[in-house]
């Protein structure tokens, strides 16, 4: 005999197994499927032959063996008997159905190459000397494939099948598990992302607990959430990770027991982290049943609100804070609708309008502001002009602001009450107009006053004084010599007494009464005033600048007298304290009819200046009162790098 186990075909012949044999011819014409020689040998069938007679024995055995292959072909699991070679003998329909292969095809042929893939070649060799040395059977999960190219994933099982000791083959089943396994990996993708969700959400804890309190599963979040680490979490109770205190030990208990009995249960407040501190948090509790509807866990989701409840805590801060504005402001603030009606007033708005806030709810804001347009005055402020429920005027500050709420357009009117402060400025209109006319009146008096001192200067004095000199000068001749000196020093000392007499006669008709400013105009005045300072001031460089369109240009006897003395005032008082080198002067056009008057030095800057206020000098009080006599403006200002002084009068009729 051969050392080589013996084929399952090797066992056919004419009196077949000991005690029994199935005809092969016979067993073709039942089933068409089964391979040419293959035979099933029924285990235990040494006992039958021990308790039944031979004949009886092989009767009970092909009547239950045809009964077994019909139940072979038509169980749902595939079964497919190998030979020792690991070809197929035998293949019932759920295996054709699975592989895709009829037994007419697949008998007598490896199965690798057919549904096994030829690169799972060499782990099908290892696995079938396993089973054969070992004498195991074994079982995993593989690819097959189909003749169409499409795959699944089965389920074998694989038992060597023995003779005694020779082997004969192999008995194997399949199942296709790709439908699970879809199934599974799609249980196990869902649960990976809700994990990830759970995971991802920094401020929320999602737990398992049992029903009884006990922790099932804690996540990376519950770990931040609590400050409690898994290792040390998982199986402990839950209520010490809740609550310290005795009062909140029992508001747990409460919330766990509501939970364990079906219901929905919710907690917000202050929670323990580990170690030692706490947060604003909110517990949700709720039951997970299982598919009879029994409840198997508690689910426990913790939230961190603490940021929430701060934010919430700064703005209800705010809005009492801005309450308390709204409320004790003096200015009046008018919510108004799309419609322009109030829906909300302060008690300022109630005051200055005179009307309760019962009165101005819902009163359209056109009887409250007659013929303002709403619109318009948004993003700008405008003066306006109102009556009180009284009757009484009122000068309103008024702006107004727009914004949506929920979708809808709401207004905000705010209107400050400047009645005192508009009365007060038409009052100051009124005086400083009753003072500019009051300037007019005193320069035109001034000016009269000026003529007249001159004209009885040049009349009365000036005649008297040419006199006395015409008389001393005659006197003299008439007298012979004098037969000391000192007569003649005397007669000297009287004729330079006279002379200066006289110069300063002529200096006092010049400040009162400018030379050449009625005669030729204010170009030529200050042309020669400029003309006189120099003399007098050789050390500091005088310029007078006046293009040559204004050269003759005249104005009012006014205007050109305030000009000129505010030039006069301003030279002088740059010449005197301003320790300057260079001064200059200058007329421009301001405007068609204006002009512009600049007496620009470059001394020490505005502090002489604006203490030039000693007798026989009306410094900037003085200038500033001529200037708003005509109407015109006076500014002071300090000069380029912070040096010298500049004097700017604008006049424009």
């Amino acid at each position: 005999m051969s050392d080589q186990p013996p084929h399952l075909t090797d066992r056919l012949g004419a009196d077949g197994l000991p005690g029994v044999t199935i005809n092969v011819e016979q067993q073709r014409q039942t089933d068409p499927r089964f391979g040419q020689g293959a035979v099933w040998r029924w285990m235990g069938e040494a006992d039958l032959l021990d308790q039944r007679g031979e004949a009886q024995a092989e009767s009970v055995v092909v009547t239950n063996s045809r009964r077994v292959w019909q139940l072979l072909r038509e169980m749902p699991v595939g079964l497919v008997l190998y030979d020792a070679d690991f070809n197929v003998v035998y293949q019932n329909r759920a295996s054709e159905l699975m592989t895709g292969f009829a037994a007419d095809v697949a008998v007598g042929r490896s199965p690798v190459g057919l549904w096994i893939l030829h690169d799972q070649y060499d782990s099908v060799c290892k696995s079938l000397h396993r089973m054969r040395t070992e004498r195991i059977a074994l079982h995993g999960r593989g690819i097959q494939q189909r003749p169409d190219g499409r795959v699944a994933w089965v389920q074998w099982y694989t038992t060597p099948l023995f003779d005694g000791d020779d082997f004969i083959g192999y008995l194997g089943t399949h199942t296709d598990i790709s439908e699970e396994l879809r199934a599974h990996t799609a249980v196990r993708a869902a649960k990976q992302q809700v994990d990830l969700l759970v995971d991802a959400a920094v401020d929320i804890a999602m737990l398992q607990l049992s029903p009884a309190g006990r922790v099932q599963s804690w996540n990376r979040n519950a770990e931040t959430l609590f400050g409690v680490p898994a290792v040390e979490a998982l199986g402990q109770d839950m209520r010490p990770l809740l609550a310290q205190l005795p009062f909140e030990q029992a508001r747990v208990q409460q919330l766990l027991d509501g939970a364990a009995g079906g219901q929905r249960m919710e907690f917000e407040g202050w929670l323990p982290r580990q170690p030692g501190g706490r947060f604003w948090g909110n517990l949700l509790l709720y039951p997970q049943r299982d598919e009879s509807d029994a409840i198997v866990a508690v689910v426990l989701v913790a939230r961190d609100l603490s940021d929430r409840r701060q934010a919430e805590q700064k703005i209800r801060e705010s809005e009492a804070l801005l309450s308390a504005i709204v409320s004790t402001t003096s200015d009046a603030i008018l919510g108004l609708d799309a419609q322009a009606c109030v829906v909300f007033s302060n008690p300022a708005a109630q005051r200055i309008f005179g009307r309760s806030a019962g009165l101005l709810l819902g009163l359209p804001l056109a009887e409250v502001l007659p013929h303002l347009d709403l619109p318009t005055l948004i993003g700008t402020v405008r003066t306006l002009s109102a009556k009180r429920h009284d009757g009484a005027t009122l000068h309103l500050e008024a702006s107004a602001s727009e914004t949506r709420v929920n979708g809808e357009v709401l207004f905000t009117l705010t209107a400050r009450d400047v009645t005192e402060r508009v009365e007060s400025e038409q009052a100051l209109l009124r005086y400083r107009e009753q003072l500019s006319a009051l300037s007019r009146q005193l320069m035109e008096a001034e000016q009269q006053t000026n003529r007249r001192l001159a004209q009885l200067l040049h009349d009365q004095l000036g005649q008297t004084l040419t006199t006395l000199r015409i008389s001393v000068d005659a006197l003299r001749a008439q007298l012979p010599p004098s037969p000391t000196a000192a007569i003649d020093q005397s007669w000297t000392r009287v004729s330079s007494m006279i002379d200066r007499g006289m110069r300063e006669v002529r200096q006092v008709l010049v400040e009162l009464r400018p030379p050449l400013l009625q005669e030729h105009g204010l170009g030529v005045a200050l042309d020669n005033e400029i003309q006189a300072e120099t003399a007098n001031h050789a050390a500091v460089a005088i310029s007078l600048h006046i293009p040559p369109a204004m050269a003759d240009r005249r104005w009012s006897p006014e205007v050109e007298y305030a000009v000129f003395m505010v030039a006069r005032e301003a030279i002088a008082n740059a010449l005197c304290h301003s320790q300057c080198r260079s001064l200059r002067v200058g007329i421009e056009p301001l405007g068609t009819q204006g002009l512009r008057l600049l007496v620009q030095d470059d001394g020490i800057g505005l502090g002489p200046i604006g203490r030039a206020l000693k007798p026989g000098h009306l410094g900037l009080v003085g200038m500033r009162e001529r200037s708003q006599a005509i109407g015109a403006s006076l500014g002071a200002r300090s000069g380029d790098d912070e040096r010298g002084t500049v004097i700017e009068l604008n006049y424009s009729p």
